[in-house]
């Protein structure tokens, strides 16, 4: 488990290298943040970009057993849980968007970038 302050695809790379595995999320899981999806009109990103690699989402990111999945509640004190994607054996971060599949690379906040 990790939070999500320094960006998902910073921080899933974190989870990942720590335990020496992979990850292969599906983007149309991702939530959203409503407010990046209501004034997108505004923003000069797409809200997709601002969900993988915006930061100080003060959310968590975990993982389980695929065999312990079912456990996983729904929500947790009213807040829903979101299953984005599953780990992989193989090392690296893949996102899948539609068919298309490209390596997700760090792109959220790095603490000892100058």
């Amino acid at each position: 488990m990790i939070d999500l302050s320094d960006g998902l695809s910073t921080d899933l790379g974190h989870l990942c290298n720590q335990s020496g595995v992979g990850a292969m999320i599906e983007a149309s899981r991702i939530p959203l943040a409503k407010i990046v999806v209501r004034h997108r009109q505004f923003l000069r990103d797409v809200p997709l970009r601002y969900a993988l690699h915006g930061g100080e989402d003060y959310e968590l990111l975990f993982a389980v057993p695929s065999r312990l999945s079912q456990r996983v509640p729904k929500q947790i004190d009213g807040l829903p849980i979101h299953k984005i994607g599953w780990i992989t054996r193989s090392t690296g971060v893949w996102l899948l968007d539609g068919q298309k599949k490209q390596r997700l690379h760090s792109g959220g906040f790095d603490h000892f970038a100058r």
